[in-house]
């Protein structure tokens, strides 16, 4: 059966949003080691703001500021999606291990899904949609325990709690995305763009009223902390936040929040390859049972 076009777009977006947001794990890693939470999360949202903003300029697609609504739509939407998706995310992992980081993310899925149909008029979740989300719980709590089981320093509550909270925000702000869409002149990209940019600024303010200033270590800059921030900027900022909004307005949310089952995956072997990090059988196989859940859970009419 011949594939649509449509059906190609929405695979080339996931493909984007499961390396991009897949890296993440890595890139903060190193980041961390020069910038505070809030002052990397903030910086790498600022940045890819501006520059997203700067190509629609140049190249013409960005002619009309953006009006009084749209700015107090960004303010609180940056909030959820930004702020507190991004920088407590960052805040967290100053304390907790990747491997307690990904199992508290990847309830995200099974949090949207019911939320979704309980709040936001989203379908009710189907017998394959449960089990691919049943089967990818399964994945995340056996790569969890792999990683324990090699020896990985124990997570601080506080630090869960700041995970558990970045949870909240994105599922928060993509609820309200879907359930209240905002009417706008501003294209899916130049909302991206006032989003990253404003959201930036929000992390940036809670690093100054942190005291993050003092957290700076440009001692351990490094060519691959360069790297990290840059692709963070890039691939971690404008594509994926792009694909993602993309996915939100054009597919049902059990396929753009696929990722989620993708990402801590993907993120354990860059940590392999790039941070020196052990992966062991366990964690092969729980990657295994992670990504073949994806197939449960985005087997839907809208991606057939």
């Amino acid at each position: 059966m011949a594939v649509s076009s449509k059906s190609l777009y929405v695979m080339l977006n996931l493909f984007l949003v499961y390396i991009s947001w897949g890296s993440s794990y890595i890139g903060y890693k190193f980041t961390l080691e020069v910038l505070g939470p809030f002052s990397a999360g903030g910086a790498r949202m600022v940045i890819a703001g501006l520059l997203l903003m700067l190509g629609l300029c140049l190249t013409g697609r960005w002619r009309r500021l953006p009006s009084h609504a749209d700015l107090v739509h960004s303010l609180w939407m940056s909030f959820f999606m930004v702020t507190m998706a991004t920088g407590f995310l960052a805040k967290g992992q100053t304390s907790v291990v990747s491997s307690t980081a990904a199992v508290i993310t990847g309830s995200v899925p099974i949090t949207m899904l019911v939320a979704g149909w309980l709040f936001a008029g989203e379908p009710r979740p189907s017998r394959l949609q449960w089990t691919g989300l049943a089967i990818g719980s399964c994945g995340l709590l056996l790569l969890a325990s792999s990683q324990q089981a090699g020896g990985v320093q124990q997570s601080s509550p506080e630090g869960m709690l700041w995970v558990f909270s970045a949870t909240l925000g994105w599922v928060a702000g993509t609820l309200i995305t879907r359930r209240f869409p905002h009417a706008t002149r501003l294209s899916t990209v130049q909302s991206c763009a006032l989003m990253l940019l404003v959201g930036g600024l929000e992390c940036l303010a809670l690093a100054f009223l942190t005291g993050e200033q003092n957290l700076v270590h440009w001692e351990h800059l490094s060519l691959r902390v360069i790297l990290a921030f840059a692709w963070m900027c890039t691939g971690g900022s404008i594509i994926a936040f792009y694909c993602y909004l993309w996915l939100l307005e054009n597919t049902a949310i059990a396929t753009a929040i696929s990722y989620e089952y993708v990402v801590p995956v993907i993120g354990v072997f860059l940590g392999w390859q790039l941070g020196g990090e052990i992966i062991t059988p366990g964690m092969l196989l729980a990657c295994g049972l992670t990504v073949g859940s994806v197939c449960f859970i985005i087997r839907r009419r809208d991606v057939s």
